[in-house]
């Protein structure tokens, strides 16, 4: 069959088993589209499989049983690589990211393979998805990537790599999704996030990174997107997908049709400071977690402004003071959380937040009312909204009073 078909072989998805075919008998295939994903194929893969298939464009043997080492040679031809979620280990070979100048997406997801995820010198400048999640990747950011400016997917989640990011991770403009969750990266948040203004989902949770949160985050034009562009797509050419953490689950975002939401993670860190001001305006987010970090002050009531919220987190800091009840004006809120931190004051119950259980608000022990089993008493701190309510009705009284005091004097 391989001898036979000049084009292309489609046979993703049956129930294929045995190993790779290794005996080509000295004939090379005119292949230019090879898709076996899916299917019960186990072994190595031959290491001259470049010579075999030397007109190679579409490779995917990903959701395979393959082992062994990585072959050291593919075609240079190659424009998708996909070899996820194989047994495959040992190093990525030098010539995948030495003489592949023409690929566009290369995926080698939940794999074991180990070492660094590519040398200084590597060269991808046509790069547009990276999938190297669930190895045992180790050393830093890629400074090869620097050269990568058209990458628009890096998704390198639930590896072994460290050093401080803000010095290896560089400015790539048409970057939509970075994902380094689950890593050792150390040091402050870059602030070259600030300048991929397309950025839409951003995990940088389970490291060991400090600081505060760059105030520059509004400069991302499309976490500021309203809500008729707070949803996009990207398309990538790959059918193995990138995890995230949506609505408390764990799920696969296609990266063949990605649907892209706003997206910013970076909880499981040692961050500290304030909430800045600059966050609270990113309409286009739709999941907010900084949980099981350092952070510190109220709560802004202009959170509020990120309409498009359906997952606030804000648990496991030292937040202190009232929760704002205008946080009641977040429509779409589906899962809220404040527990472990130190607020005090009146629950607000309205719209979505009547559908919050308790669990939202434990290990805080100075807050009351429903649907917590502490009620609140007079001398209980009143939300602001109504602490306003109430001053300008006292000052309204008060002038009440003065007029008609007023009055009486002149009557007199």
């Amino acid at each position: 069959m391989f001898h036979n078909i000049t084009s292309e072989l489609w046979l993703s998805d049956n129930n294929l088993t045995g190993p790779f075919i290794s005996n080509f008998q000295n004939i090379t295939s005119k292949l230019t589209i090879l898709d076996i994903f899916d299917n019960f194929l186990r072994g190595t893969l031959p290491e001259d499989i470049n010579l075999n298939f030397s007109e190679l464009r579409h490779l995917d043997l990903s959701g395979n049983s393959f082992n062994g080492n990585l072959p050291m040679f593919f075609s240079d031809q190659l424009q998708m690589l996909d070899l996820s979620n194989n047994q495959f280990q040992g190093e990525i070979p030098y010539s995948i990211n030495s003489t592949m100048s023409c690929l566009l997406h290369l995926g080698l997801s939940r794999n074991n393979l180990t070492g660094d995820l590519f040398p200084k010198n590597s060269s991808l400048p046509n790069l547009r998805s990276l999938l190297l999640n669930n190895n045992r990747f180790s050393g830093t950011f890629p400074y090869a990537l620097s050269k990568s400016m058209k990458l628009r997917i890096i998704d390198i989640q639930n590896n072994e790599l460290s050093g401080e990011l803000s010095s290896y991770l560089p400015v790539l403009p048409k970057l939509k999704i970075l994902v380094l969750r689950g890593n050792q990266f150390e040091g402050q948040l870059p602030v070259k996030i600030c300048q991929m203004r397309d950025l839409h989902v951003l995990d940088l949770s389970e490291n060991d990174l400090s600081g505060d949160i760059p105030d520059c985050v509004d400069n991302v034009t499309s976490w500021l997107g309203r809500s008729e562009n707070a949803v996009t797509c990207i398309q990538d050419g790959s059918r193995n997908g990138t995890v995230f953490t949506y609505k408390g689950e764990r799920r696969i975002f296609e990266a063949g049709f990605s649907i892209l939401m706003g997206i910013i993670d970076v909880s499981c860190n040692r961050l500290a400071g304030k909430i800045p001001i600059q966050m609270t305006r990113l309409k286009g987010i739709i999941i907010l977690n900084v949980s099981n970090n350092l952070l510190t002050g109220q709560i802004p009531s202009s959170l509020v402004n990120l309409e498009n919220l359906e997952r606030l987190d804000l648990s496991h800091n030292n937040f202190f003071g009232v929760l704002p009840h205008e946080l009641v004006g977040l429509l779409f809120l589906e899962i809220f959380n404040v527990s472990f931190n130190n607020l005090s004051g009146m629950i607000p119950i309205a719209n979505q937040f009547v559908t919050f259980s308790s669990d939202s608000y434990l290990g805080n022990p100075d807050l009351c009312g429903q649907p917590l089993s502490i009620k609140c008493n007079g001398s209980t701190e009143t939300p602001p909204i109504y602490a306003r309510a109430e001053k300008s009705v006292s000052i309204m009284y008060f002038a009440v009073l003065i007029g008609l005091f007023f009055i009486v004097i002149c009557l007199e």
